[in-house]
């Protein structure tokens, strides 16, 4: 078994288990007449930004030279998803039957994990700035979500999250497509 095979099983398995969380997670709104339109967008939003990642994942397939540095770059990138996963839905042994609402800063400040150490994880592979609109891209989503953990405002929230699924939907079928 290669390294990078080692490494693919386990994050395989972390993001496999973020998108099991947010399925049940969605399940379990419906099954509680819970519909708020906020969550639901942001639970698209992630689910596509976990399967890109995941898919992202693949490219260090070629890495020709592994360290520990990179090995724990990439398991912390990973977990940083599932972390985004569990504030979005958190375990119902946690306790918290508060509405999203309540906690939505707690989603923002994993998503700003998530662009953290995806910058970290790019960096290093080597294509933080390759290709140049890499970073501004993900850049701007750590600028939002710092903006709406200050704000706090339900209007901004949506705003947020309906423009977070539009432009990743965006980047993942068109700009990575044929810009790349």
């Amino acid at each position: 078994m290669s390294e990078f095979e080692f490494l693919s099983v386990f994050v395989s398995i972390i993001f496999g288990i973020s998108v099991t969380h947010i399925m049940a997670g969605v399940m379990r709104s419906f099954y509680r007449g819970e519909r708020d339109e906020t969550i639901l967008v942001l639970t698209a939003f992630l689910f596509l930004v976990l399967i890109l990642n995941w898919w992202i994942s693949y490219t260090w397939r070629d890495e020709p030279i592994w360290s520990f540095e990179r090995f724990l770059i990439i398991i912390i990138w990973a977990v940083s998803h599932y972390v985004a996963a569990i504030t979005l839905y958190p375990p119902l042994a946690s306790g918290d039957e508060q509405p999203f609402a309540h906690r939505r800063h707690w989603f923002l400040w994993a998503f700003f994990g998530i662009t953290i150490t995806d910058m970290l994880q790019a960096w290093a592979k080597g294509e933080l700035l390759d290709p140049w609109y890499y970073l501004p891209f993900v850049s701007h989503y750590a600028v939002l979500s710092l903006i709406g953990i200050a704000l706090r405002k339900p209007s901004f929230y949506r705003w947020m999250a309906w423009y977070f699924l539009l432009s990743m939907t965006l980047w993942s079928f068109v700009v990575r497509r044929f810009l790349e």
